[in-house]
C-alpha cells in the first residue's frame, strides 16, 4: 500500500519530471518507464506541497545543510501512498490530504519537495517526495542521512502508524493488511502486481514440466535397458539355442523323401521355442524402440518449452488466454454474427495464405 525509496543526485531529475508530468520535446508525457498513464485523466493530478521549481529547491536546501561530497548519497526519498482497495470513493481526497499532513509532520515541513496525485494510472496515489535531513551533532546543525532519517524500524511501523492517523480521523480503509504486516515493500512491486501472479502460474507449469521431465527421463533410462536386454535375448536365455547349436542338430534322412529330415523330439522342442523366443523378442524390440521415439519427442518438447524465456512464455500465455475468450463469446453470438465473422476472418487470412503459396513456388 505504501512504499518507499531513495534517490542519489544523478537518478531524482528523472523521479521529479515523472512526478510532475513534464513533456518531452514532442509535447508527450515522459513516462520513465511507466506505460500505464492515460494522457486524458493527466490534467486531473495535483500536488498538495507548496508549489515551488523542485530542483531549485533541493539544490537550495543542500546549500544550507551538511552533505557529503560522494556521488552516493541519497539526497532525496519518497513515499508513494496508494489508495487502499476499500477506501470509500468519497473521501479519496480526504485519504491524501491526511496522508500528506502525517508525512509532513513526520519529516518537517521545511524538507519536503512536491506531493503529486497522480489520478491517470490504473490506481490513483501519492508521490510524497522528501530530503533526508536530520541532526547534526557534531557540527551543531543540520545533514543530509537517508539511513538516519528512514531506519529499518520506521519501515517496519510505518503502515501501522499511518493506520492509527486515518483512523483517528474517521476514515475507514485497509491499510495494515495481509501485504503490509510485514513492513515496507520495494517501490518496483508497485508496478507488479499483475506480473507477479502470472509468473507463479508460469513458475507453477515450470514445476510439472520439471517433474514431467524427470519422469520421461526415467522412462527413457529404462527402455534403454529394456532394449538392450532384449537384444541378448535371443540367445541366452533359458533352452533357447543358439545358432551354433542350431546348426549342430543332428538329422537324419527320410528314404524317398529329399524335402524332409528326421529330428530328436528334443531338438524339436528346443527349435519351437527358440523361434517363439526369437519371434516375441523382435516385437518387444520394435514396440520399445517405438515407444522411446516418442519419449524423446516428448522430452524434447518440455525441453523446448523449458528453455522459453519468461516474459515470452508470460506473453503467449496471455494471447492464449485471450483467444479463449474470444471463442466463449464467440460461440454466444447469434448465426449471422458469426457469418459475418467467418467472412472477415477469411479476407484477413487469405491474403497472408497466398504469400505463403507464392513463396513455396518460388523455392
Amino acid at each position: 500500500m505504501a512504499n518507499y525509496a531513495k534517490y542519489t543526485k544523478g537518478a531524482m531529475g528523472h523521479m521529479l519530471k515523472h512526478y510532475e508530468r513534464a513533456t518531452d520535446e514532442h509535447g508527450e508525457y515522459l513516462k520513465f518507464g511507466n506505460q500505464d498513464i492515460d494522457p486524458a485523466r493527466t490534467g486531473q493530478n495535483y500536488n498538495l506541497a507548496p508549489v515551488h521549481d523542485q530542483l531549485e529547491f533541493i539544490h537550495r536546501r543542500l546549500d544550507e545543510v551538511y552533505c557529503m561530497k560522494r556521488k552516493d548519497v541519497n539526497v532525496m526519498c519518497t513515499w508513494v501512498v496508494t489508495a487502499p482497495k476499500d477506501l470509500k470513493p468519497g473521501q479519496e481526497a480526504e485519504f491524501f490530504k491526511e496522508a500528506y499532513s502525517f508525512l509532513e509532520r513526520k519529516y518537517g515541513k521545511e524538507n519536503v519537495v512536491s506531493s503529486y496525485v497522480h489520478k491517470d494510472e490504473k490506481t490513483p496515489h501519492m508521490h510524497f517526495c522528501f530530503m533526508p535531513i536530520v541532526s547534526d551533532l557534531k557540527r551543531n546543525g543540520y545533514k543530509v542521512s537517508a539511513k538516519e532519517c528512514v531506519t529499518r524500524t520506521d519501515l517496519n511501523q510505518f503502515h501501522e502508524q499511518l493506520q492509527e492517523h486515518m483512523t483517528s480521523k474517521g476514515i475507514q480503509c485497509s491499510i495494515v493488511n495481509e501485504a503490509t504486516l510485514e513492513g515496507n515493500k520495494a517501490i518496483k512491486e508497485l508496478k507488479q502486481g499483475t506480473a507477479r501472479k502470472t509468473l507463479q502460474k508460469v513458475r507453477k507449469a515450470t514445476k510439472e514440466e520439471k517433474a514431467n521431465l524427470q519422469n520421461l527421463q526415467k522412462e527413457k533410462a529404462v527402455l534403454n535397458r529394456e532394449i538392450e536386454a532384449l537384444k541378448d535375448l535371443k540367445g541366452i536365455q533359458g533352452e533357447v539355442l543358439t545358432s551354433q547349436q542350431v546348426k549342430a542338430i543332428k538329422t537324419e534322412s527320410v528314404m524317398f523323401d529329399d524335402t524332409k529330415v528326421k529330428i530328436s523330439k528334443t531338438d524339436l522342442e528346443n527349435l519351437k521355442k527358440t523361434a517363439y523366443v526369437g519371434e516375441n523378442a523382435t516385437k518387444a524390440y520394435e514396440a520399445s524402440k517405438t515407444y522411446l521415439q516418442k519419449a524423446e519427442k516428448s522430452l524434447e518438447a518440455v525441453e523446448q518449452k523449458r528453455r522459453e524465456p519468461i516474459p515470452e512464455r508470460m506473453e503467449r500465455l496471455k494471447l492464449k488466454k485471450k483467444v479463449e475468450d474470444y471463442d466463449k463469446a464467440l460461440s454466444k453470438c447469434k448465426p449471422e454474427v458469426k457469418e459475418a465473422f467467418k467472412k472477415a476472418y477469411k479476407a484477413v487470412t487469405e491474403p497472408a495464405k497466398q504469400i505463403v503459396k507464392n513463396v513455396a513456388r518460388e523455392r
